[in-house]
């Protein structure tokens, strides 16, 4: 039968008649959602749409099909297949055509010449194997065999045109067999990584947060009114207590910066006549000379001490109870190490201060309105809002800790404060854990370590 004429008969070539022919297979086996009459208009296919489905005295006739494809294998095996001898047929296997086709539902047909015997021509697992596809992964929907050459008189070598249809499997069937299959696999080359010791400091540049708030420091409480005690001396005390127990517990890291805030009620009272900012009158220890002269040789020594490790931020954060003194306090400071490159003061009376450090940005306040706090930011900090990973916000004044807002990569925090209650806290039945809190920043992944220093038995 001369198939070339018939197929020209029809107006196609033969790869056009095998592309038509694999469109229509696909058809068939549901494989495709193309209408009839689209794969008649795509190849110019000269047959009516019922007569294509129906076909069967055509070249879609299945008797034509299957002698024009045996006829093709048997010019190809005259083509690549050596004489035949009284030899062994050499291992490599003649020149195949493979292809693996992905289809519109998801499934892969793969067509490809193998080795096979009889016996694992019904094996699913050998046949994706062959395939190239892991049984424990993909699901065999159905497989066609077909003989395509035998090898010399001795060594008879039987290998088959095979052609799978396969899908990923949805639901993973575990076997003890495939258990042991899969740990087989594994690689047994395995070095376990290795510790370095005192390496904190190899992931980055940190930052060290200080802010001692609220420390009220002549503040006047006594065992008989407040049933707590608390006065300057007591206040300095804890002040450099704080300061040691931090760096003593931060030795082993490399700090870039260190950043100290001052004010945020560091002095009770604000004025000569012993009142807070607004006018609150408040029960003080010694005289407003004394204290804010004791405070400012305080806040020097602490810088002194901070400095020899790094770099010092001093950021002077307002207060409610000692605005003004706050700001005279970090305008000395200023003053005192102008000439000292370690030392950087930010002494701008504003009730928000912003710092950038990698990839976070701090926030610092003596209060606010949570709600409106997130907006505010975003808006005086713009520059940096949208540079930055993270915005920590740090809020002092009820003296207790808490976590007020953390979302959005926005975390607003109260600090706790070291100070003794006051006789109007004490009246009024406010209680809080005395405690310091500081703070270890990374440089690229922001905070890593929160320290507190604890005050038991003053």
């Amino acid at each position: 039968m001369d198939f070339e004429k018939r197929i020209s008969d029809y107006g196609m070539t033969p790869e056009q008649y095998e592309a038509s022919f694999a469109e229509i297979t696909a058809k068939v086996q549901g494989n495709s959602d193309k209408d009839w009459t689209e794969i008649i208009d795509q190849y110019s296919i000269p047959l009516s749409r019922n007569t294509l489905r129906n076909a069967c005295s055509n070249v879609y006739g299945s008797v034509f099909v299957k002698e024009y494809f045996d006829e093709k294998r048997r010019k190809e095996m005259e083509v690549n297949s050596e004489p035949i001898t009284d030899e062994p047929a050499p291992l490599s296997l003649p020149r195949y055509k493979e292809q693996t086709d992905v289809n519109k539902d998801g499934s892969f047909t793969s067509d490809r010449l193998i080795e096979i015997n009889e016996e694992n021509l019904k094996n699913p697992e050998f046949l994706l194997n062959a395939h190239g596809y892991d049984p424990l992964e993909w699901e065999l929907v159905s497989a066609r065999n077909s003989i395509w050459n035998q090898g010399g008189k001795s060594g008879v070598k039987n290998l088959y045109a095979s052609k799978i249809n396969v899908k990923p499997r949805t639901e993973i069937s575990i076997t003890l067999n495939k258990i042991e299959e899969f740990f087989n696999r594994l690689d047994r080359n395995y070095s376990k990584p290795e510790i370095l010791k005192n390496n904190s400091y190899l992931d980055g540049d940190k930052l060290l947060l200080i802010d001692i708030a609220d420390l009220h420091m002549n503040l006047q409480a006594t065992l008989f009114s407040t049933n707590n005690e608390y006065n300057c001396e007591i206040a300095e005390k804890l002040f450099f207590y704080v300061i040691e127990d931090i760096l003593s517990r931060t030795e082993k890291y490399n700090f870039k910066e260190i950043i100290f805030c001052i004010g945020g009620d560091m002095l009770n009272g604000d004025n000569l006549s012993g009142t807070t900012t607004k006018g609150t009158p408040q029960n003080s220890d010694i005289h407003y000379y004394d204290a804010y002269e004791k405070l400012c040789s305080m806040v020097i020594k602490a810088i002194d001490i901070l400095k020899e490790r790094c770099k010092v931020s001093v950021i002077y954060v307002m207060g409610n109870h000692d605005e003004l003194t706050g700001f005279k306090l970090a305008k000395y400071v200023d003053a005192w190490f102008r000439d000292d490159n370690n030392v950087e003061v930010d002494y701008q009376p504003l009730p928000r201060k912003y710092k950038v450090f990698g990839k976070t940005l701090f926030c610092f306040a003596h209060d606010g309105d949570i709600k409106k706090l997130p907006m505010l930011i975003a808006d005086e900090a713009r520059e940096f809002w949208s540079k930055v990973d993270t915005t920590e916000v740090f809020l002092q004044h009820l003296h207790t800790e808490q976590i007020l807002l953390e979302d959005n990569n926005i975390r607003i925090q109260r600090l706790p404060t070291i100070s003794a209650k006051s006789k109007w806290s004490n009246d009024k039945g406010y209680s809080s854990k005395r405690q310091c809190k500081s703070f270890i920043f990374d440089f690229n992944d922001g905070l890593t370590d929160i320290l507190y220093t604890p005050i038991k038995n003053v």
